[in-house]
């Protein structure tokens, strides 16, 4: 385990296991602290649900139609590829790395994936990064290096609940993002390949919007997924690109990346089937993962940009989140 500390108190913890972050403590108003993320009790814990939480996905985060691409891709859920396959990213055991610069600590965590794991042809290295800075930015590095041609789109599938999980749901959360149009889904949660103006629907987060109205909307693509798992594509005006707040102890994430889309996924299918580090079953709703990526199933929609990796292009994209209070 590596646990990262700055000057004001912010404490962030991550494993070898999926390269994933598994705490982070910050203050409220009041200045008492509490961990912001979903976590589990133990590394055990991790390693027999497929709950994803806190981990690094790839090495394609998202749902890939019918499991395939110029080779054959391992298909995971029913006729789809999902999150990179049954054992991707979020499953290996990453080699480690600390290190300490002027204004910030991190750890940089490695994994070498060989050619034609799940079904992914080349030898891949990936890279990601974690640091932590005195402003309290957490930023996330992703690099990537292929001898083959390759499809690559990584993120962090991190659950925040700034109330400790003490609200037992993100109902009481507001969340805001720059986006002027969204996807909507099949009911596999794949792209339908439309791409809709947020204008006059629940997905209009231009303005902070609380989470208990989205949820509760009777929007069609609201009540498909049972909530958000929307591609939300960011329209780069200004920043941040999304803001997530819990009034009731005044902290807040801000995101920048320099991924063009982020996919707000609302816990739909959480069901008390695992227990939380705070003792507690997860509910649905219990936190909200705001993932920083390329749109999902990119390669079967021309208009969706470009996952594919070639040996002479590296691979890389930045995502800070920085924790204040509002």
């Amino acid at each position: 385990m590596y646990q990262l500390e700055n000057a004001n108190g912010v404490s962030m913890r991550f494993m070898n296991y999926g390269a994933a972050v598994i705490a982070i403590e910050i203050p409220d108003f009041r200045g008492k602290m509490d961990n912001i993320i979903l976590s589990l009790p133990t590394l055990q814990d991790y390693t027999k649900a497929k709950t994803y939480l806190g981990a690094t996905i790839g090495r394609v985060a998202g749902r890939i139609r019918g499991g395939e691409w110029t080779f054959p891709l391992e298909k995971n859920e029913g006729e789809n590829h999902c999150h990179g396959g049954t054992i991707g990213f979020e499953s290996r055991f990453w080699d480690g790395e600390p290190f300490q610069e002027e204004t910030r600590v991190g750890v940089r965590f490695t994994y070498h994936s060989p050619a034609f794991e799940n079904g992914y042809p080349g030898n891949l290295t990936a890279t990601v990064c974690h640091s932590l800075d005195y402003e309290n930015n957490w930023r996330i590095t992703y690099t990537a290096t292929t001898d083959a041609t390759t499809l690559f789109n990584p993120t962090n599938h991190v659950y925040f609940n700034l109330a400790a999980n003490k609200e037992n749901t993100i109902h009481n959360h507001t969340l805001m993002i720059q986006s002027d149009a969204y996807l909507p889904l099949t009911a596999e949660h794949l792209p339908t390949g439309a791409i809709k103006n947020v204008q006059n629907s629940p997905f209009d987060l231009r303005t902070a919007t609380p989470l208990q109205t989205i949820l509760a909307s009777s929007h069609r693509d609201i009540q498909q997924s049972q909530g958000l798992n929307h591609p939300f594509i960011l329209n780069k005006r200004q920043h941040p690109d999304a803001i997530l707040t819990h009034p009731g102890t005044g902290r807040q994430v801000r995101i920048t990346t320099t991924a063009p889309a982020v996919i707000a996924y609302t816990g739909n299918h959480f069901n008390q089937d695992f227990t939380l580090s705070t003792s507690q079953k997860v509910t649905r709703y219990a936190g909200i993962a705001l993932e920083a990526q390329q749109l999902p199933d990119a390669i079967h929609h021309p208009n969706f940009g470009n996952i594919i990796l070639q040996p002479d292009q590296p691979f890389y994209s930045e995502t800070t989140y920085q924790f204040s209070l509002k």
